[in-house]
This record gives structure tokens, sequence and C-alpha cells, in this order.
């Protein structure tokens, strides 16, 4: 009877845990920079190389490969980027853009993607930075708070955020 009643309490316990997200090969698509989280807040500034305007992510699991295509300005000119990364263990993405990225997907839903990264660029310096993408220009207050608390537990603090749907004036896909 013991074993009976522990049973029905794991099974309680377990239905109660929040369950894993949506997959993020069923999340390719359309997706729009909203914040943008860096232990280096120059690389996410005017002009800087991480200030970029997602406008689409495919993940084809397939091939082992990630397609982004976004936007990134210099001097108020946006220029288009097509980058192409590779699956590593444990759903990690290998991407070349201003040095060598190590993305993965930290949460994902219907209408947001969370994305932590280190970039590790030409210099040999290491920033890490977290994204927080939609599927339009509205977002959810529950994705925010998580993706605050992505970026807080990546040790980068909120002050280290940057709005950057707010900035985004490149052309819509």
């Amino acid at each position: 009877m013991k074993s009976l009643l522990l049973s029905l309490v794991l099974g309680l316990v377990c239905a109660q845990e929040p369950q894993p997200e949506q997959d993020p090969f069923e999340l390719s698509g359309k997706w729009i920079t909203s914040y943008i989280g860096s232990s280096d807040l120059e690389k996410i500034g005017e002009n800087a190389p991480f200030q970029v305007f997602m406008r689409s992510i495919e993940f084809d699991d397939k091939e082992s490969k990630v397609y982004l295509n976004f936007f990134s300005k210099e001097n108020g000119i946006c220029e288009e980027f097509s980058l192409i990364g590779t699956k590593q263990e444990g759903n990690t993405y290998d991407v070349n853009y201003a040095g060598n990225n190590k993305f993965v997907v930290s949460y994902a839903s219907e209408t947001a993607l969370i994305i932590s990264n280190i970039n590790v660029d030409e210099e040999g310096d290491k920033t890490i930075m977290t994204g927080l993408l939609g599927k339009g220009t509205d977002i959810e207050d529950q994705d925010l708070e998580k993706f605050k608390e992505v970026t807080r537990e990546n040790g980068i603090p909120e002050e280290n955020i940057v709005n950057i749907i707010e900035r985004d004036d490149c052309p819509a896909k």
C-alpha cells in the first residue's frame, strides 16, 4: 500500500514539473530580435557586431546545420548576413561571425526563443551574450522574465540588457 501511495505521489509531482518546451527544430522560421544581454556592452552597442536584427532561423536536424539571416548596422547602414552554423553535441551550434560563436537555445516556446552565446573574438576575448527573439514585435511578459532569468544565470547583470527592437529599422524579410 505504501508503494502504491508513493507511486501516486511521485506521479503527481512529475505531472506538475514544468514540461520541456517545444523542440527548436519545430520553431524554424521568422524571428525578430527583441533584447540582447552581454557581458561586454561594447559588443551590442551602436555600430557593434552583435547589435543584430534577426530575421529568420532554420534548424536542419537532418544535416546538423542552422541557417541564420540577420542584419547588423554600421554608421546607420543595414548590412544583411546569411550564415550557416554546425550542430555540435548537446544541441550546441558553432557559427563563425566576428570570431567563433557557440550558442544554444536555452528556452523555446511558440512565440519566443532565448539563445545563450559565447563569442571568442579575433583577439581571443570572450563575451557571453543572451538574446530574446520573438515571432513579432510584441513579447509576452513571461518570456521577458524568463530571458532576464537566463541572462542572470549567464552572469550578465540586467543593466547590460539592451532593447534591440527599438533600434531595428532594417528591412523586413
